[in-house]
This record gives structure tokens, sequence and C-alpha cells, in this order.
């Protein structure tokens, strides 16, 4: 598992905060012993004592920390790591017994009681110091398992987050194929009725690929460029039908309404191009209106397209608009909605999705 740098420094922030107050308070107490008895609050002795005192504990938390948990308990070998802490438990609660062997054997022994009580198994200090050991322990394993946690945590955002990143880079691709075939279709429709159209068409075309090629390929777009290329789409559309019969209106706010908007790039081109392609009929009158508003921190989407028997209007979105709901559902989650509805003549596609300022957008 990767180890994140900043809970690294915050989690070794904390064990030095816990063992400053420990140390602070150990060394509080000592004082406060030795100024009953009159003696001088530090010399070499006692520092030396100190030393010895805190060493085990210290002994015991390093190899815990450093050598056990990472090695043993985050590689899910729980006994062994069982078996290591108790081993590690029982060598460090014999140097407190040493320290303490050699600390009464300085200590002129007291007369026995005449009727002595039951003595305890354990001495005092020897099984403070037990209760001492086990409780540096369950700290040390409490505080490594939560930084474990967080650690994981972080670790399956990222790993989501790079997995929704390439999900809406394969569905963005699959976008640019199936625009170059239609496009390509159309100028060669073209070339049979008006050459010279057909030349303007390419140069057109030149400029779209050139926004889908390069300016596409930010996460968020200004929504002004998004409206442009819609607007050369259309424009090189309508070249390919006869304005009497085939009605297209657009409608779109002014610069000055989405100048700091952004959105998702090529978001919108899904709907219009299964407009041209399933609403536009030869031999009878279509129609197709498309319409992009801004209104209380949404933007709004349109399309509205004719439909007709011979065109297949019930499939109208197929893969395409498949794609588009995943693309809006790895982008916005559930802060988007999208209705089609689909009836005799027509077909709606109705998109709102939250207005983004790029100066508060972290995306």
């Amino acid at each position: 598992m990767k180890t994140n740098p900043r809970t690294r420094r915050l989690e070794s922030l904390i064990y030095v905060g816990i063992w400053t107050v420990g140390m602070a308070l150990f060394i509080l107490e000592n004082i406060r012993i030795r100024s009953y008895s009159g003696e001088p609050l530090f010399d070499t002795g006692s520092v030396v004592r100190m030393i010895a005192r805190l060493s085990p504990f210290l002994l015991l938390f390093v190899v815990n920390n450093y050598a056990l948990v990472p090695r043993l308990l985050f590689r899910n070998r729980l006994g062994r790591y069982l078996i290591a802490a108790c081993v590690l438990l029982g060598a460090v609660w014999m140097l407190q017994y040493a320290f303490f062997s050699v600390e009464m054997a300085k200590v002129i022994p007291a007369p026995e009681p005449l009727h002595p009580g039951p003595r305890p198994l354990l001495p005092m200090p020897l099984f403070i110091d037990l209760m001492l050991d086990l409780l540096l322990l369950g700290i040390n394993l409490v505080i490594a398992l939560i930084f474990q946690r967080i650690d994981d945590t972080l670790e399956r955002e990222s790993l989501l987050k790079a997995n929704a990143e390439n999900q809406l880079t394969y569905l963005k691709a699959q976008i640019n194929p199936h625009f170059y075939l239609n496009m390509l279709n159309n100028i060669h429709g073209m070339i049979e009725i008006n050459a010279t159209s057909a030349q303007d068409m390419v140069m057109e075309m030149s400029h779209l690929m050139r926004y889908m090629l390069y300016d596409s390929s930010e996460q968020r777009i200004a929504l002004v460029a998004e409206i442009g290329f819609l607007r050369n789409y259309i424009s090189l559309m309508r070249r390919r039908y006869l304005p009497d019969k085939v009605r297209i209106s657009e409608q779109f706010p002014a610069d000055t309404e989405c100048a700091r908007i952004k959105v998702p790039p090529l978001l919108f081109l899904v709907f219009i191009e299964n407009a041209f392609k399933h609403g536009i009929s030869y031999s009878e009158e279509s129609f197709i209106s498309v319409n992009i508003s801004v209104s209380g921190g949404f933007v709004e989407f349109r399309c509205l397209n004719s439909t007709h028997s011979h065109t297949g209007h019930s499939t109208q979105g197929g893969l395409g608009l498949a794609n588009v709901r995943r693309r809006l559902e790895l982008i916005y989650g559930d802060r988007f909605k999208l209705d089609t509805r689909a009836t005799n003549d027509s077909y709606l596609a109705n998109l709102i999705i939250p207005a983004y300022d790029p100066a508060n957008s972290h995306n």
C-alpha cells in the first residue's frame, strides 16, 4: 500500500506531541518527588535514571511502530504480528525488571512485618510498567490503524478519479470518429450537387476538426467557445438542405451571459448530430431547433427536431445518447437532468447542468 507523505507527516507530529507531553509529565513527577526529600531537583544520577526508565518505552514504540506494524500488521500477517508483539513486550518488560532489580539493590531492605499479609505476584512498580507497556502499544496501534484507513480512503478515491478520467477520455474519443464519418458523408454528397460548396465545407470542417483535436482536450471549456463550435457545425449542415424544405433555427445566449461559464467539451454535439440524422427527410418538410440558455446558475440545452416514420426516430440517440448519460454521471453525479421525449412527429432532448464558475471550480 502506498503511503501519503502528508498523512505520514501528520502522524509523526502526533507521535512527537504525545511523547513530548508524556516525557514532560514524567520529568515533572520526578521533580515533585525529589522536592519532598530535599534532594537536588536535577543531578547526573537522576538524569541517568530517567533515561534508563524511559528507554524501554521508547524501544517498545520504535520497534512496534517502524518494524512490526508496517512489515507484519499492514501486510495482513496478524498471527505473526501478535507473536512478535508478545515477544517484544516480554523483552522490554525484562529490561524494566532488570532496571527495577538494580534500583532495589541500592535500597536497604526493610524489616519483615511480624504478620505478613499475602504478597502480590508482581511488585507494584513492575505491574505499572506492564500496564504502561500495554497502553503504549494500544495507543500506537489505534493511531497507526486510523492513518492506514485514511491512506486507504485517499488511494481508493485516487483510483476512482483515475478510472473516471479514463472513462471520460474513452467516451469523448468515441465522438470523434462518428463526427468525422458524418461530415465526410455530407461532403461526399455535396460534391455531386455543388463542388464549390463542397470545397467551402472542407474548409469549415477543418476549423471544426481543429477545435475537436486541440481545444476540446480540456476537461472544461468556455461555454462561449462551445457555442461558437455549434454555430459553425449548424452552419455547415445548413449547406446540405433547401431552406424551404428544412427549417433550422438556433438561439444562443450573448457572450456576456456566459463569459465565466465552463462546460465539458462536445457535450451537446451528440444531440444535434442525432437531430440531423433522424430529424431530416428529403421528401417531407422538416425542422430542427437548437436552444441554449443560462439562468439561475444552470445551463439549459434544448434540441427539438421533427421525426418521420421512415427515419426510425424511436431509436434516436442509441449508443451516442448512452455515452452522453455516462459522461454526465461521471462529471456531475446526480446534479444534472436529462429528459428525452418522443412523439409521433417530434423528438425533444432537454439537458440541464450546473453553470461552473472557473474561479471557484476545482475541476
